[in-house]
């Protein structure tokens, strides 16, 4: 597969240069071009990377990358420059560049890494292109949105998870979409015309878990009236979704293992065996792994639930998908609600949606465009419609403090270290800090320390900009 690069840059001996590093790659096309202007009238001819100067005659780079954006959004865009000004970058970052490189500090390497990183997208969207068109009629896949190379190895997991009978664990954040995902793999597997049922392992007493898996005989225990059919014998034939497997207790974790070893149930106060042949498939947002070392997992039911893992990642690490789902999801609410007012997203608010972390996935996203939908007063909807800072208010509010965390060597101890007893060092202080320290550790780079972080590249140029700024 080739990657098709158009240089943007007024010195052509840099431009070549930029060839002869990048050509190392057999799959690399590049076109040079010395203007910003004749690049953009050429954007039509095929083009999945743009590497662009920032100081040119006529035409500077930042406007070039303006223009480029309206035309083509979704292309990335790598401005390389001869400035190290953050204020420059953070305007080239607000303005939708993929990233900002300085040459003379390893830009030809940094560069040979982004190409490869874009090349490996690139590859990742063809392929979900090809599984769309080759399954065009997969089901359980439609409320399931994105375009993102993340999202095309669930996809390209999805696809392969049918072939067999294995158990599989999906594990995501809550409110990433775990259950549509299970959905996916049922109604798309040969146990499609069978049952699918799904059991949300949190919201069931503990005392009664039991009873709601294995089901129980009439008079078992107090309350027992009548015979119940467990979970297990309704899935029979089909899939059995246990989301939030991470809140079993060891108990039921052992007689679960027994039913997944032996495919046979018990009900309780029963002697009866029951034969049953369901497939297994498990969620969790917990870290499995910690919980094993914890004692609160077992470790044969691991290997028993994580036959076949999928990663779900959260929304913010899916590039344009969020701006996808929002259109989705406003398309669907005004079609099940004609009586509201069509409005479109503005320009601003669709860089709001892009920026956003959204702690609460896609379930976050989803409430804040059906509430902006139902609030907004102008023709667009603005990124105060949204209403994110005050969703995020509420929740903070509603859920309970932390409890004190005991100390340790982190690097937040450690400048506390470095004060005086009765000082208070400012939270802005000790985020700048904190950038500018990550910064160093990742060797300056700003796409590995927002990562590091959990923030975006445009609050690691933020905050660097404040370290630089002269003190009052």
């Amino acid at each position: 597969m080739r990657l098709n690069i158009f240089v943007i840059d007024d010195d052509p001996d840099y431009g070549e240069l930029l060839r002869y590093h990048l050509k190392r790659r057999a799959d690399v096309a590049i076109r040079l071009f010395l203007t910003g202007e004749e690049a953009v009238a050429r954007l039509g001819e095929g083009v999945d990377l743009v590497l662009c100067d920032v100081v040119m005659p006529g035409q500077g780079g930042l406007e070039t990358l303006r223009q480029i954006k309206a035309q083509r959004p979704e292309l990335p865009v790598v401005m390389v420059s001869a400035q190290a000004a953050v204020s420059v970058a953070l305007e080239a970052m607000k303005l939708g560049a993929y990233d900002y490189v300085t040459k003379g500090h390893d830009d030809t390497v940094k560069l040979q890494t982004i190409v490869a990183h874009v090349a490996e997208r690139l590859r990742l969207a063809r392929e979900l292109t090809t599984l769309r068109e080759r399954l065009p009629a997969m089901q359980g896949l439609r409320g399931i949105i994105g375009e993102s190379a993340a999202m095309a190895r669930v996809f390209s997991l999805v696809q392969k998870a049918l072939r067999g009978d294995l158990t599989v664990a999906i594990q995501g954040e809550s409110g990433s979409g775990k259950e549509l995902i299970a959905e996916a793999i049922h109604y798309n597997s040969k146990r499609r015309q069978r049952p699918f049922v799904v059991v949300n392992c949190a919201a069931i007493p503990r005392e009664l878990m039991e009873s709601e898996f294995f089901g129980h005989e009439k008079g078992s225990f107090t309350g027992a009236h009548a015979r119940k059919i467990g979970k297990f014998e309704q899935a029979d034939g089909g899939t059995i979704f246990l989301d939030e497997i991470g809140e079993l207790d060891l108990g039921l974790q052992a007689k679960l293992l027994r039913v997944l070893q032996n495919q046979e149930v018990q009900r309780v106060g029963g002697n009866e065996t029951i034969r049953v042949d369901v497939r297994v498939l498990s969620a969790t947002n917990r870290n499995v792994a910690e919980m094993i070392r914890e004692g609160k997992f077992r470790e044969d039911l691991y290997y028993r639930l994580f036959q076949f893992p999928i990663k779900l990642p959260p929304l913010r690490e899916r590039d344009q998908d969020a701006l996808l789902l929002a259109d989705h999801f406003r398309k669907v609410f005004l079609e099940k609600h004609p009586d509201v007012e069509p409005r479109p997203f503005s320009a601003a608010t669709r860089r709001r949606l892009l920026r956003y972390p959204w702690p609460g996935n896609v379930r976050e996203l989803k409430n804040a465009v059906e509430r902006a939908l139902l609030i907004a007063d102008f023709p667009e909807i603005t990124p105060a419609d949204l209403m994110l800072e005050e969703s995020a208010s509420f929740a903070r509010e509603a859920l309970p403090e932390p409890p004190p965390e005991p100390a340790s060597n982190h690097p937040a101890e450690r400048i506390t270290r470095i004060t005086e007893p009765d000082e208070i060092i400012p939270l802005e202080t000790l985020k700048v800090m904190a950038v500018a320290h990550a910064y160093e550790v990742c060797g300056g780079n700003i796409n590995k320390t927002a990562a590091r972080l959990g923030i975006t590249r445009s609050t690691v140029y933020r905050l660097l900009k404040k370290r630089e700024a002269p003190s009052a």
